[in-house]
């Protein structure tokens, strides 16, 4: 005795179903890409604020005055000229405190996105602060 075997079939309410889901995947990846890319422009936008402001930090630092006398101390206006010299320089524009043998450099930047500019979000803004200190070795 054979057994035939039958396949029925169910029918489905739901014919876009997989349609919707590819839709939504595709929306994930995209937003998912958006955020990868300019989180890395701006990693890469802070990480190049941290150098400028460092080095501006360390070019006032070179204004040491009163050595021989004991009181050494960074010049307050040759450091902040100096600073803001190399931060003209690079086109940036930013706050230099000096106090002692201490500066410290704020820099911000606004960033533009690219990819998130589409749902709304046009650009952020980066902001860092350095200190330098001179220490006598």
């Amino acid at each position: 005795m054979t057994h035939a075997t039958s396949t029925t079939r169910r029918p489905t309410n739901d014919p876009g179903m997989v349609a919707g889901l590819v839709v939504g995947m595709f929306a994930s990846v995209l937003a998912l890409s958006a955020l990868v890319f300019d989180g890395a422009r701006l990693v890469a936008a802070r990480a190049e604020l941290e150098d400028h402001a460092a080095n501006a930090g360390r070019a006032a630092a070179q204004e040491v005055v009163d050595v021989r006398l004991g009181t050494e101390r960074i010049d307050p206006n040759a450091g902040r000229e100096a600073a803001l010299r190399y931060l003209r320089l690079h086109g940036l524009v930013g706050e230099v405190r000096i106090a002692g043998l201490q500066v410290e450099v704020a820099l911000s930047r606004s960033v533009p996105m690219t990819l998130l500019s589409y749902i709304g979000i046009s650009e952020r803004r980066v902001a860092v602060e350095r200190m330098v200190r001179v220490i006598d070795s």
